[in-house]
């Protein structure tokens, strides 16, 4: 069910290294955006009910909103601008299932791969943001504030 196929397997290994970022040098934000990340690629194989990309995916639809809800929560909470882009990013997997809901037209394929797309960008936005997290929560010391001088 998770790594039936070369893509699933290379979304864990991603999966795999945007955890391993976050957890090492990931702020308190960074954290909870890679577990909703997480909880999100857990349970997007248990909501895909009809098993065929012919169609909007309606379970796979209410996963991406609850991800996109806890990243718009995180972003509105904290002053990271990652978690904007990768709120951003989120909307427009959502915008793609929405799409394909209002014109049936649309071809499986680049609906699958405009989901996957956008995935890996709200992935690389969350390990970016893991990466570079702890560097400005560090407190600032007196005579860091003070004025710079030349050492």
């Amino acid at each position: 069910m998770y790594f039936q196929n070369p893509p699933q397997q290379i979304w864990f290994a991603a999966m795999l290294v945007m955890c391993g970022v976050v957890l090492w040098r990931g702020d308190r934000a960074a954290k909870l955006a890679g577990l909703a990340c997480v909880a999100a690629w857990f349970f997007t194989p248990i909501a895909h009910f009809t098993h065929s990309w012919v169609g909007p995916q309606w379970g796979i639809l209410s996963v991406d909103l609850l991800l996109l809800l806890s990243l718009l929560w995180l972003a509105l909470r904290s002053d990271r601008i990652w978690l904007l882009f990768a709120a951003a990013f989120q909307l427009l997997e959502v915008v793609m299932h929405l799409a394909m809901a209002a014109d049936r037209s649309v071809a499986p394929l680049p609906y699958a791969l405009g989901l996957a797309i956008w995935s890996y960008l709200v992935l690389l936005t969350v390990g970016v943001g893991g990466w570079t997290g702890r560097r400005s929560d560090k407190p600032q010391s007196a005579t860091d504030v003070a004025a710079p001088t030349l050492r």
